[in-house]
């Protein structure tokens, strides 16, 4: 299982190809996941003022698996920040990761690695 930071998908909402060959390169079969704040983040751009650049960011977090925060990804978010010193919209989607033993896709590798149990890699 996989888990897509924010970054990842705000790569291919810009248009960097790169990442659209990562999410070109995803198969159906592919346990692919995202957590609720990472929609948060997405839908708090500036782009999404406009109400069809929503729709379509919308639609594309569609195609995946939607994490939202339970009570034990809260918990041990609360203890990654505290312990880890992460912004807390980052200690969350690592809780996320965690919880659901799930490989986390991101560029921001030199944040994430302070979590010594996460599995962490760029995916371009």
């Amino acid at each position: 299982m996989i888990l897509i930071d924010t970054n990842i998908f705000v790569d291919h909402l810009r248009g960097h190809l790169p990442a659209i060959k990562f999410f070109n390169s995803l198969s159906k079969e592919e346990n692919v996941i995202f957590s609720i704040i990472t929609e948060a983040e997405l839908i708090s751009g500036k782009d999404c003022e406009n109400i069809k650049r929503k729709e379509l960011t919308l639609q594309f977090l569609h195609r995946w698996n939607k994490i939202i925060i339970s009570n034990q990804i809260a918990v041990l978010a609360g203890d990654i920040k505290r312990n880890f010193d992460l912004e807390m919209p980052d200690a969350i989607i690592a809780a996320t990761a965690r919880v659901n033993n799930a490989e986390l896709l991101t560029k921001n590798i030199k944040d994430f690695k302070k979590v010594p149990y996460l599995k962490v890699k760029s995916p371009y």
